[in-house]
């Protein structure tokens, strides 16, 4: 057999054919793994910024609580604004009258010297006093010598009027009938459990305001991070929009399930000025939740209009 006639350049052309595809293949392989890394990090990013939008809504849903919270709990002047409407001090004056009467009418006395009493009490002092005092650390009673000294003096002008003489068995029934009114007064005056409440409140207030400052720069800190690290002002304004909206329905739905419900009015109290004592700063205090409710409602609603203004923009490029 004869051997193949294989001349030198044909084998010369066919290394340099394998050399230029082992090279072209040497180089596609970087290409093709950037390609694929781009698209990792394209597809990792959404998912990044959609935990930072989820993250920015849990924060201003706390920085919405804190802040209701340190309007309402937190503020004296709020449970004050209460306590001094002219409802509320006209049932405490009304059970007042009512229980006066009938310690009067059982110590001899006639029922119109408890309404002539009554009337003349400063009710809203003694309660503005009783309440400023835990807000700032003082855990008072109800301060009842402004009462104890009314009720003497009147005591002393009915005695007067009525001709009564004052022995020592009048002097001790007196004094008996004093201490009995002292207690019915500071009975009605008294919240309970505000005591308690008021303390806590007290002790924990600064701690509270650092709380609710950490979250506003945390909130404040997560939007700048979804502003600068977005080229495109379309998604800057679309993952702003999912954290205000995520805030808003998440503030919303506590307030609104807890007064659809009605559970702030199936409470029992003794008595009835407790009652809408209780009722009406309850109530205040879940419709506080509506004012960063809204204020979240119509930041989302601006960032979705311009997400929506700037995307239709980037489409037309």
């Amino acid at each position: 057999m004869s051997e193949p006639n294989i001349s030198q350049e044909s084998v010369t052309e066919q290394t340099s054919a394998a050399t230029s595809e082992l090279a072209s293949e040497a180089e596609t392989e970087p290409e093709q793994e950037a390609v694929h890394t781009h698209r990792r990090k394209s597809r990792l990013k959404p998912v990044l910024y959609f935990g930072l939008s989820f993250f920015l809504a849990f924060t201003l849903f706390l920085l919405s609580v804190c802040t209701v919270l340190f309007f309402t709990v937190f503020s004296k002047d709020y449970i004050l604004g209460i306590v001094r409407s002219d409802k509320y001090q006209n049932m405490v004056r009304s059970e007042l009258k009512s229980c006066m009467e009938d310690l009067v009418d059982a110590s001899g006395f006639e029922k119109a010297f408890a309404d002539r009493f009554v009337d003349e009490l400063d009710i809203e002092k003694d309660l503005t006093k009783y309440i400023s005092s835990y807000y700032i650390g003082d855990n008072t009673l109800v301060d009842t010598t402004a009462f104890k000294q009314n009720l003497y003096s009147a005591i002393d002008v009915y005695v007067k009027e009525k001709n009564i003489g004052v022995t020592q068995e009048t002097k001790k029934n007196i004094a008996y009938f004093v201490n009995e009114a002292t207690k019915i007064y500071v009975t009605q005056i008294s919240i309970p459990f505000f005591s308690t409440m008021a303390n806590y409140v007290y002790k924990l207030k600064t701690a509270f305001i650092i709380t609710t400052a950490s979250l506003a720069v945390f909130a404040i800190i997560m939007i700048c991070i979804i502003w600068f690290t977005n080229r495109y002002k379309h998604r800057r304004f679309r993952y702003l929009f999912y954290g205000a909206a995520g805030g808003f329905l998440a503030v919303v739905i506590l307030p609104t399930v807890v007064l659809m419900s009605g559970k702030t009015r199936k409470v029992n109290f003794l008595s009835r000025s407790l009652y809408n004592l209780f009722v009406d700063y309850f109530n205040g205090l879940f419709y506080s939740f509506y004012i960063p409710a809204g204020i979240l409602f119509l930041s989302s609603l601006c960032f979705f209009l311009q997400y929506l203004k700037h995307y239709r923009r980037a489409r037309n490029r």
